[in-house]
């Protein structure tokens, strides 16, 4: 993960808010506190949980770093890193802070927003995220998985980062960064309307410990499911099919060892499974644009720039 707390932005608003606890019940019961902009971001650690209950806005939570949990009705979603949680007026839901290490940013967006112009029309098409936002086909939230191209970390980081710029207002510019999120959402295919139960985060953690010589078959074995039924698990909760999961899952652990370690990159492409290194380069280059031996200069690089 190339980021660090010191580059986000810090929000006045939420920063003197989550300093007094009881300032913080009052301004989460009914949202009054909030700001009254279409638009508006916060950024911040999941120290304690955020209340349940519907929004006056449609909230995108991007989770950058970490493990978070979302209540939805009587169901719990767990979002993971690179992950998005999306949910319209119409849901109920709250989150519960279960890794004091968790980084999110969330992007508010008011119904007004949608009223007219180029944000109306969005909310006009046949998409899973606009017949979401009009509480179509009985979903009222989506989860976003990010699985390779980190679209939505560059996205969301830019978004970031240009509001904090604009001095925390929505102005044009902002809101031509939100229309650009909005149609990579509308081009994801890797969405669940569902997201990760306890079951399947089971079944996440163990491939996490064993991504190297995990496979379909080995999966479906050890949590007593068939192939195809388990295949079917996977693209429901996850949004994404079970042989991606596994090689995103590799290419994560790669990731983390050619960050925290002085490991030869093809030693690192045998730890996560692939004995052939050609092998690794090629899908770690189709996954990510670069290869891991320039993934690591480059990150070390932005590192040292942020210490």
């Amino acid at each position: 993960m190339i980021t660090s707390y010191q580059e986000l932005p810090l929000f006045e608003h939420f920063n003197r808010v989550a300093k007094d606890d009881a300032l913080f019940d009052e301004a989460v019961d009914g949202f009054a506190e909030l700001p009254a902009d279409d638009v508006f971001m916060v950024a911040h650690q999941m120290l304690r949980d955020a209340p349940y209950g519907q929004r006056p806005y449609y909230e995108l939570t991007y989770v950058m770093e970490g493990h978070v949990l979302a209540r939805v009705g009587d169901q719990e979603v767990h979002l993971l890193a690179d992950s998005l949680f999306f949910a319209s007026p119409s849901c109920s839901h709250g989150f519960i802070a279960v890794d004091p290490s968790a980084v999110v940013v969330v992007l508010c967006l008011r119904p007004a927003l949608f009223a007219s112009g180029v944000f109306a029309e969005f909310l006009s098409q046949d998409t899973p995220t606009a017949r979401a936002m009009r509480g179509e086909d009985s979903h009222d939230y989506l989860v976003f998985s990010d699985t390779f191209g980190r679209v939505l970390f560059r996205s969301v980081r830019t978004l970031l980062k240009e509001y904090a710029h604009a001095g925390h207002a929505a102005n044009f510019s902002v809101k031509a960064r939100v229309l650009l999120l909005l149609a990579q959402l509308a081009e994801i295919d890797t969405y669940s309307f569902y997201g990760i139960d306890q079951r399947m985060m089971e079944i996440v953690s163990y491939l996490r410990e064993h991504c190297a010589s995990a496979s379909v078959a080995s999966l479906a074995q050890r949590f007593g499911y068939s192939e195809t039924y388990f295949s079917q698990l996977v693209h429901r909760r996850c949004g994404v099919r079970a042989r991606e999961l596994i090689v995103a899952t590799r290419l994560r652990r790669a990731r983390e060892l050619l960050l925290s370690t002085d490991l030869a990159v093809h030693d690192v492409a045998a730890m996560v499974g692939y004995e052939s290194y050609s092998h690794f380069n090629r899908i770690f280059r189709r996954a990510y644009r670069i290869t891991p031996a320039a993934y690591r200069a480059f990150a070390s690089r932005e590192m040292a720039g942020l210490g």
